[in-house]
């Protein structure tokens, strides 16, 4: 007999969800997401039900038709902030990730002209020099963690560019505070915060209460800058900050202060972690594919020579190519999700209200259908042709698409052009990536070591 809570039963209330794997067998998804996802699209098929503690249920589906008309759908019914609650943990949830409606719309246009492509091009000297400076503390002949020292250029490149920070005293606590509460997200007890029952706080030495003092440290210091930038009035500045501080809606009304702390702290965090996660399986796949490594060296000593300036970066066309194919085999996040406030049929299955249904990132990229030798990597495939957004959607899709994919890839070629341009890697000896989670992004296990050989 089925309880109140099985959504997987059909009832006279709502239909029938898609069969999936029982309460326990869904915890497998937190250790081993992607073996588990192939696991279910082998047993179900397109669609199935995952069950996730303190969440309504996941309607996972690769089916391209269904995820054409989830993008396309009607954000009013299909709620994507809702959907993403469970990060709000980590980021804050007056964040544009985690808004709908009308307030997504309003907070988007604000947010939106300081991502725009023209505006990438500003940011180029500031990416390389910190690409390059990154790339000449690597040590020569002897094993480090390309994982770690991706994530240093990003988060670095985040506070360049994002938060103009300097050198001052304040700028430092920033960083610091900022560096601490990254690190508790990345350890294996802030991996769990997604979990709503990991969320307790039990004072300053239990990992969810050093979240909070920590968050509440971060949002001190951010205010008081906040203040101190308004002061400064420097309109010449064109830091995505300063910009976002400038900015106000047609009342002439700006952001306020705690949305703008929580817009900060997602793209601190979403553009921090999961750029320097796909620039590392980019590098994983790079050393496991010598010639493909080569022919994208060679691009970036035609296109660029010595310094890669704004104009070429347009034309690393096999350089962009790698770092797609990468992100279709080795998405950092597997899935989008928006949740349901009406029943609704979706490419022709009815699906009741409360149910999160979720575009399977991971599983569309594979399926056979859509790609040919899917398990092949292959960047030449993104060299002909159009790519089906439908098929292909590592930053979302629709109106709710990643507000920060250009710069994500525009910085990804940057920093990739100065390795390729600047050193020889090679993989560690008996190495083989396999799939770890750190906070709200999947990355190669143990930092992906690797051997600098030489510079060039």
């Amino acid at each position: 007999m089925s309880s109140a809570a099985d959504f997987s039963a059909p009832s006279r209330r709502s239909p029938a969800l898609p069969p999936g794997p029982g309460f326990f067998a869904t915890f497998n998804f937190v250790r081993n997401p992607f073996a588990f996802l192939d696991d279910c699209a082998r047993r179900y098929g397109d669609w199935f039900t995952l069950r996730v503690p303190g969440v309504a249920p996941f309607v996972f589906t690769s089916d391209p038709a269904a995820v054409r008309e989830i993008f396309q759908s009607d954000p009013a019914i299909f709620h994507a902030g809702k959907a993403n609650r469970p990060l709000g943990a980590f980021m804050g949830e007056r964040s544009l990730l985690f808004l709908d409606g009308p307030a997504h719309l309003h907070d988007r246009r604000l947010i939106l002209p300081a991502f725009h492509g023209e505006r990438m091009k500003s940011y180029t000297a500031t990416m390389r020099s910190i690409a390059d400076a990154a790339i000449d503390r690597w040590p020569i002949e002897r094993q480090f963690a390309i994982h770690l020292a991706m994530r240093s250029i990003t988060f670095d490149v985040i506070m360049g560019t994002v938060f103009g920070l300097g050198n001052s005293p304040l700028a430092a606590r920033i960083r610091d505070t900022v560096t601490k509460l990254f690190a508790l997200y990345a350890s294996t007890a802030g991996t769990l915060f997604a979990v709503p029952a990991m969320r307790t706080d039990l004072g300053r030495w239990s990992p969810w209460g050093r979240a909070v003092r920590l968050h509440r440290e971060f949002s001190s210091l951010l205010f008081e800058e906040f203040r101190s930038r308004r002061q400064e009035d420097a309109p010449e500045r064109d830091d995505v900050l300063s910009m976002l501080l400038r900015a106000c809606d047609e009342n002439g009304l700006p952001l306020d202060d705690e949305a703008l702390r929580d817009e900060m702290l997602t793209l601190l965090l979403a553009g921090h972690e999961t750029t320097a996660a796909s620039l590392s399986w980019v590098i994983n796949r790079l050393l496991a594919n010598r010639e493909i490594a080569e022919r994208a060296r060679d691009e970036v000593r035609s296109v660029a020579g010595g310094e890669i300036e704004a104009e070429q970066i347009s034309k690393l066309r096999y350089l962009e190519a790698v770092i797609n194919e990468t992100m279709r085999l080795d998405p950092v996040i597997p899935n989008a999700g928006r949740e349901l406030q009406a029943a609704v049929s979706i490419a022709g299955r009815e699906l009741p209200a409360g149910v999160v249904v979720a575009p399977c990132i991971y599983l569309a990229h594979r399926r056979p259908d859509l790609w040919t030798d899917p398990l092949k990597f292959n960047p030449d495939r993104f060299l002909t042709g159009r790519i089906d957004p439908y098929a292909f959607f590592p930053f979302g899709g629709g109106t709710r698409r990643c507000i920060g994919a250009a710069f994500a890839t525009y910085q990804m070629k940057i920093v990739l052009a100065r390795i390729l341009a600047r050193v020889e890697l090679k993989p560690a000896e008996g190495y083989t990536a396999r799939l770890e989670r750190r906070g709200i992004a999947f990355v190669p296990s143990q930092g992906l070591p690797a051997v600098a050989t030489s510079r060039i």
